[in-house]
């Protein structure tokens, strides 16, 4: 393998490890934004805060008091995919 294309391929290798570190940093820095009091811990009431916060705004935006089972699982999706765990 020519040099050139060896010099590429580790250029492209670096740069999808670097794009992984990035993604774990901003997934970091998400996760800990649910870190209210700023204790470096999540705990329980933060957790729940953040989840009730996302409930209440589903809620608000239809006009309704309860959510269908479908409508929770958006809730978790969406919070699967902010904090890192759904790429």
């Amino acid at each position: 393998m020519k040099s050139s294309k060896i010099a590429a391929a580790v250029a492209m290798g670096l740069a999808l490890g670097f794009g992984q570190v990035a993604v774990a940093q901003k997934t970091m820095d998400n996760v800990m934004k649910m870190d209210t009091d700023k204790d470096g811990m999540i705990s329980k009431a933060e957790a729940m805060r953040m989840f009730e916060t996302k409930f209440d705004a589903m809620m608000k935006q239809k006009g309704i008091q309860k959510l269908s089972a479908r409508d929770v699982q958006a809730i978790i999706d969406d919070i699967a995919k902010t904090y890192g765990t759904v790429q």
